[in-house]
């Protein structure tokens, strides 16, 4: 058996170690370019329907991909600096686009995205609590938003829909958004559920009846650190809407892109409505959302080009507009994210980073 103190040596090593902070993520991608080789033609498909897609359409949807990122970015600096750390929109920015690439690249890479962006977070200065915090709401109020998509596009288009899962979940994720923004603004409170309730929880564990009670207390405290008004998270949320909508808008002008026509509110002949892609780009970020593949690939593509022939386009304008829509909103941004990653992360000290990406 291998020695823990072993163990714990290596993960050292490899955490201060610049050359292997460095080359870890370029040895993964190359594996797992590798191991889903079979996946990736889309992208020589994508190039080639490019050259005919109508070239207003690819603009629109490019320049929607990253002010997409840029409004979850300043999602995030908001956030952040409603906990006291501050930072630019140029370092919130590029930590949303490389961390985007993380989340893109790998099976579960939601969770590799998040451990990343806590780090650097962690190097500007935000206490453990506020990263966490920041998480949590920025996910809850993401979510919310896509549950009211989809819910719009399923009213209008009388699409045939679990209503009472969407229901659960807008109430669920509304509640959530709440019961984090009440958290950090009733500190005092929580601290009096603690001290009530944690003697009797230890009591049950069969622990010393003050166990852990001061301990959490002094982290529930950061939260005094925390200024978030109802208008801040007015604006917090209104960027996050904007996060959505411009993702949404990505797909709009694919389609519009491949057809040569903007689909508006009433329905044509081969073509889907707005409300037709609000409902397929809903349904393709719940399919995503597994992520069973890097980026879901294979299964995010069927979702699309399946929903976008229900709500009214022939399958070759669907398969077309996936592909564009995945060359751009997947793979472009996946790439420009390593490739910030890169320049301004990999193998360097945090604080270093939000320097270099500040100047």
């Amino acid at each position: 058996m291998v020695p823990a103190s072993w163990v714990a040596d290596v993960l050292r090593l490899v955490a201060t170690n610049r050359w292997i902070r460095w080359l870890g993520p370029l040895v993964v991608l190359i594996i797992l370019v590798v191991a889903f080789r079979d996946q990736l033609p889309f992208l020589g498909d994508g190039v080639r329907r490019l050259r005919h897609a109508e070239p207003t359409g690819v603009l629109l949807a490019v320049i929607a991909t990253f002010l997409s990122l840029f409004a979850m970015a300043e999602v995030m600096r908001l956030l952040l600096e409603a906990g006291g750390t501050r930072a630019s929109p140029a370092q919130t920015t590029g930590l949303t686009i490389a961390s985007n690439s993380w989340s893109t690249s790998l099976p579960g890479g939601p969770a590799f995205s998040a451990v990343f962006t806590y780090h650097v977070q962690r190097g500007w200065g935000a206490s453990r609590l506020l990263c966490g915090w920041f998480l949590v709401l920025s996910s809850a109020v993401s979510t919310m938003w896509l549950v009211l998509i989809g819910a719009a596009g399923m009213f209008f288009l009388g699409a045939r829909v679990s209503v009472w899962s969407l229901l659960v979940t807008l109430v669920a994720m509304a509640a959530l958004s709440w019961a984090v923004y009440w958290a950090a603004n009733h500190p005092a409170h929580l601290e009096r559920w603690i001290r009530a309730v944690m003697p009797s929880l230890n009591r049950m564990l069969r622990r010393p009846r003050d166990a852990g009670v001061e301990s959490a207390v002094t982290q529930l405290h950061q939260f005094d650190t925390v200024h978030l008004s109802r208008g801040r998270f007015a604006v917090v949320a209104g960027w996050s809407l904007l996060n959505r909508l411009f993702d949404a808008f990505t797909l709009y002008a694919c389609v519009w892109a491949v057809t040569g026509t903007a689909p508006g509110l009433e329905s044509a002949p081969d073509q889907t409505t707005l409300m037709g892609i609000l409902l397929a780009y809903t349904t393709t970020k719940l399919a995503g959302s597994a992520q069973v593949t890097p980026g879901g690939l294979g299964t995010v593509e069927a979702v699309i080009i399946a929903t976008l022939v229900a709500v009214g386009m022939t399958a070759v304008d669907a398969t077309g507009a996936a592909v564009v829509y995945r060359l751009i909103s997947f793979a472009l941004s996946t790439v420009v994210g390593w490739v910030i990653y890169f320049l301004f992360y990999a193998g360097r000290d945090t604080r270093e980073r939000a320097i270099e990406l500040d100047s």
